[in-house]
């Protein structure tokens, strides 16, 4: 019976594997073309039953982790290590890739946790676990393509070719800034200066708070 359970719940993560295949795709060109359509369309699902929730999607959390993956493993299949660091807690992280996995989910969540604060507050509500969860999770679609281009970006510059990397960044850049721009609008019913404006300082607040987590964490890189 034990054995039985095992084997049914192996097939059920291979199913659940080979879909991301098919939907992590799917979703990313749909981000990219359609970010807020593809919003809009997510926080309707999120008020059905679970199991009725992204069904012809990835999850949001679980994009953007898959996001996060696709750039580490990039990374491991072009040998773009990371510079070495002298903190002792770096080197625990750096030469661990599950540690250096996690370390990059938190680092990056810091940018739809901010823009999901962000909104509430701008919105006078209370912000709390229940409050947060929609916004936090249609932040992690917005949030996904930025994250893939930057880890690319940076993998090109440790190989050297810095204008592609530069481009790479700027385009990044650009594009979460544009969509952020437009959430806000949309969500707070406001210009789109003043919306550019709050995107702006949150997307600089979260690098700040992003370079200062990495810096506190793993110290300066040796020479």
């Amino acid at each position: 019976m034990e054995f039985l359970k095992f084997i049914r719940s192996l097939e059920e993560l291979l199913y659940e594997v080979m879909t991301w295949m098919l939907f992590y795709p799917r979703t990313l060109w749909r981000v990219l073309r359609h970010p807020l359509a593809l919003a809009a369309q997510a926080e309707a699902e999120m008020s059905e039953r679970e199991e009725d929730q992204f069904i012809d999607l990835v999850s949001p959390p679980l994009f953007l982790m898959l996001s996060i993956l696709l750039a580490h493993a990039l990374e491991v299949g072009l040998h773009a290590n990371l510079a070495p660091f002298t903190s002792s807690v770096a080197k625990e992280v750096l030469t661990s890739d599950t540690n250096l996995l996690i370390f990059r989910a938190i680092t990056f969540s810091l940018f739809p946790l901010l823009m999901a604060t962000g909104l509430l507050h701008r919105l006078r509500r209370d912000i709390d676990r229940k409050t947060l969860r929609r916004p936090f999770f249609l932040q992690c679609f917005f949030a996904s393509p930025f994250v893939v281009t930057l880890s690319v970006a940076s993998v090109f510059a440790r190989l050297g070719f810095s204008l592609v990397a530069t481009g790479l960044t700027i385009g990044a850049v650009l594009w979460y800034l544009g969509v952020e721009t437009e959430w806000f609008r949309t969500r707070l019913g406001i210009g789109r200066l003043h919306a550019f404006a709050i995107a702006l300082k949150l997307i600089a607040i979260a690098f700040l708070l992003a370079f200062g987590f990495a810096f506190l964490l793993l110290g300066p890189a040796s020479p």
